[in-house]
């Protein structure tokens, strides 16, 4: 089989290198290619950092090999990768080895420093760091890592159309195989991980976070996986996120992982079989369709980190209403769908505070105990808290 091509995007922050990689994702998905994408940042978040590993360069390549194996393995000819990489050594040896699967190409974005400072703070980003910004970008120019691409003059549209050429030369030299296979890996068994649910915009990956950040201050080392982060790819296949999920899990895992929190969109028996033989707690964040049509504007009015696929920030109004009615029916489903086994967590009578809290005990009685305690038992929708 062909190495699968796999371009990575990267350069200091704030010149553009998500924006870039995903905008590339999106053109060649929409012509139909088998493509896949992932940011990079998505597959290293995991507290505290790892001794050996403090930058968690090593993490992230390790979890990229098993997000792109996935993406292989269910048909994708390109995946697009966009991230920051090891400075002072690139991605070479975190890759070597694989290059009977995989054909790396880095392309570096650069931009002239008073425009790399303008898009840093036009982010929102804190002017605290500029001059470590401004020291990491005179590096990687000095250093020459990957293909250089300055942007300084370029639209985003003219961006993407030079790494379409970049791809195109990928994909010129090989062929892929586009066959479809669902891999189902044991893990091992009885490490506690959270399974937090929800319709759209109820706010689980705030959540998600917040909790992985509360457990580290307690010395419990924590992963997070947002799932939906690891199924960008086309043409769209129902196991592609399952087995994504498994597979970072493992390299959380091998780092010395003893929780993970897990957010996704979609019912539990998508991902919970991906977790068979975890001591697993499910949670289903829920709020009222008053609250969801105001948090859906709220994210419609921006200040959110950026995430791949989320379209909300600056979205038209009946676009936000669309997502609304959307979020509120989806709603609706996930009442019905939910086992009695499921949490269930009014978000509209807490505060996020107090959510992370509650979250947080029933994660750290999980470990404790290898079984969670849940009181107020009520609806046959699930187990409210």
């Amino acid at each position: 089989m062909p190495p699968v091509p796999v371009l990575w995007v990267t350069g200091a922050p704030g010149v553009g290198k998500s924006t870039a990689g995903w905008a590339l994702y999106t053109r060649l998905a929409s012509a139909d290619d088998r493509v896949a994408y992932v940011d990079i940042d998505q597959l290293r978040l995991f507290v505290p950092a790892p001794a050996d590993d403090p930058e968690r360069h090593r993490l992230k390549a390790t979890n990229l090999l098993e997000v792109i194996d996935t993406f292989r393995r269910n048909g994708a000819r390109q995946v697009i990768v966009s991230g920051v990489v090891d400075p002072h050594r690139g991605i070479e040896p975190y890759v070597r080895g694989t290059e009977a699967e995989y054909e790396f190409t880095l392309v570096r974005l650069r931009c002239a420093r008073d425009e790399l400072r303008r898009r840093y703070l036009g982010r929102g980003s804190s002017g605290e760091c500029l001059d470590e910004l401004m020291s990491l970008a005179d590096k990687l120019d000095r250093d020459g890592l990957g293909v250089p691409l300055d942007t300084t003059t370029r639209s985003p549209h003219e961006v993407v159309e030079a790494l379409i050429e970049r791809v195109d030369r990928q994909q010129q030299e090989h062929s892929i195989w586009s066959g479809t296979q669902t891999v189902h890996r044991r893990l091992g068994a009885d490490v506690p991980v959270l399974l937090l649910v929800n319709p759209t915009a109820v706010g689980k990956s705030a959540v998600g976070w917040e909790v992985m950040q509360s457990l580290g201050a307690k010395g419990v080392t924590a992963a997070y996986i947002d799932v939906d982060q690891l199924g960008f790819v086309q043409p769209e296949c129902g196991p592609v996120k399952a087995e994504a999920l498994t597979g970072v899990w493992r390299g959380y895992r091998a780092a010395g992982a003893r929780a993970l929190i897990v957010v996704a969109r979609g019912a539990p028996p998508a991902y919970e079989p991906a977790l068979a033989g975890e001591n697993l707690t499910t949670v289903c964040l829920d709020a009222s369709p008053t609250d969801l049509a105001d948090r859906v504007a709220r994210r419609g009015q921006g200040g959110w980190p950026w995430l791949a696929g989320d379209s909300l920030t600056g979205a038209p109004d009946w676009r936000l209403a669309q997502v609304t009615s959307r979020a509120v029916a989806e709603r609706t489903i996930f009442h019905r769908r939910l086992s009695d086994a499921t949490t269930v967590i009014d978000t509209s009578i807490r505060s996020s505070r107090a959510v992370v809290a509650t979250l947080t005990t029933l994660l750290t009685a999980a470990a404790a105990s290898r079984s969670v305690a849940v009181a107020d038992r009520t609806p046959p929708s699930g187990q409210s808290l």
